[in-house]
Order: C-alpha cells, then structure tokens, then sequence
C-alpha cells in the first residue's frame, strides 16, 4: 500500500458530514486539522520509518491531516456525486485525508503503527514564510515563539462556539518573533502506538472520545491559556481514551 486512509469517527461510525449530535446539541465542525510526524511501523520486532511523499499537505516526515467533511446540507445528485452547479460542492478538494508514503509499504505484515500528534520541535518553530506546505499555513500557526497548532478543532452549535487548538506552551524566546532555543516547558506532544485490528489501511479518529466529558459551552475552549479546565480533560482523553485506532 502506499496511503493509509484517515477517517472521523463518531458513535462508532464514520462521519459522513461536518454535523453530528453532541451534549443535546447539533454542532458542526467549522475546521478539523491536526498534523502526525514521526511514523512507524513495527513489524515482528524490527521498526519501520516509512518515508513521506512530499506534498502539498506533506513533507517527508510530517502530514497534516484535514479531513474529508462536507457541509451536510451540500445538494447530492441522485448518484451521490456533488452538484457541480452548488458552489461548496467540490470543498473536498481543499482537505487531506491520508498518510501518503513515497515507496510501497506492507501493512499486511505490519502490527504496530505509531506516530505523534505534533510537530517536531526542529521544525515547529522556524520561519513559517520559509517552510514548506503544510508547515507555512496560517490557520495552524500561533507564533515563532509557540510554534503550530498541532490539532485544531473549531465547532458551532446554536448560540455556542467551542475550540481546542493543542500546541506547546510555556516556550521562552526573547519575542513571539523568535524561536525558543530549548524546548518548552509544556511540550504537549502525544505518542500514539496502536495494534493492527484490521488490515491496516485505516487510521480512525473518534471524535467523541476525544471530547468525552468535556461541557463544550462558549466559557469552556481549550486554547492553554491559564485556568482552562477542559485542556485537562481533553490531553486526558487523548493520553487513555483511545482516540486513535489503526484499523
């Protein structure tokens, strides 16, 4: 295989939209991003760094992944291909849904995939005018000094907005023009090593473990600003929660 698939997940199902049920609420997912680096796979004991295809949405070490949800309310012709007379039809061109790997890789003989949830620190903090893409898109950056949004999830609901943008915090550097020189006090990068269950070509993310317990009104964002109770649900969620599974 060359591209293992990535899909958002829900009570147990795939996510067909950008809309679901949650705390009595309809909300729906104005953007969903995070980027993986570090990939590996582990095959009878010996450990696999599968090179990345360079991409728009890749380097040859790092991915960002934003995925595949159309607005729910896109009209569907009656083969279930877009409208191509509705204007936010083809919006699916605008996000990635896979690792992309530049050789073949076996996953058949694969049994552990890991990977982090982050941005390396070598490449988190440099000039995002002079990186690469993914590396120099603005909606996932907060400064040199803090680096990138690592996930970035932004959700509505009727008359409530909720946020979680997990990055590093507690970085010292002598502005937010500069990158710090050692790494920061509150890395906030999460290992992941998850077991094969299926054939190996899907990695799913379940949204709702992910913001299990969380009250997701407007006074509860995740931002790691200080005193923010959800951040602590939320790193607790993707620490235990299994939010992640390779299928």
């Amino acid at each position: 295989m060359e591209s293992i698939k990535v899909e958002i997940w829900h009570n147990g199902s795939a996510l067909t939209c950008n809309a679901f049920d949650s705390h009595q609420q309809v909300w729906s997912i104005q953007q969903l991003a995070f980027f993986i680096s570090d990939v590996k796979l582990l095959d009878k004991n010996t450990v696999y760094e599968p090179q990345l295809s360079s991409t728009l949405w890749q380097t040859d070490n790092v991915v960002l992944i934003q995925p595949d949800l159309n607005d729910c309310a896109t009209k569907l012709k009656d083969d279930n291909t877009p409208d191509q007379n509705d204007p936010t039809a083809f919006e699916t061109l605008k996000s990635n849904h896979d690792l992309q790997f530049l050789v073949p890789v076996d996953l058949s003989a694969s049994e552990q995939l890991s990977f982090t949830l982050a941005v390396p620190f070598e490449f988190n903090h440099q000039n995002p005018l002079l990186q690469p893409s993914p590396l120099n898109l603005p909606s996932m950056f907060w400064s040199w000094r803090s680096g990138h949004k690592f996930l970035r999830l932004d959700m509505q609901a009727p008359n409530k907005h909720w946020v979680f943008h997990l990055g590093s915090v507690g970085c010292t550097a002598v502005s937010t023009m500069r990158a710090p020189q050692r790494e920061c006090v509150q890395p906030n990068r999460v290992d992941f090593y998850l077991d094969k269950k299926h054939n190996g070509t899907t990695l799913v993310m379940h949204l709702d473990r992910l913001i299990a317990n969380v009250s997701m009104q407007n006074d509860d964002p995740c931002l790691f600003h200080s005193g923010q109770a959800s951040c602590t649900v939320l790193m607790f969620n993707l620490q235990t929660q299994e939010v992640f599974e390779w299928h």
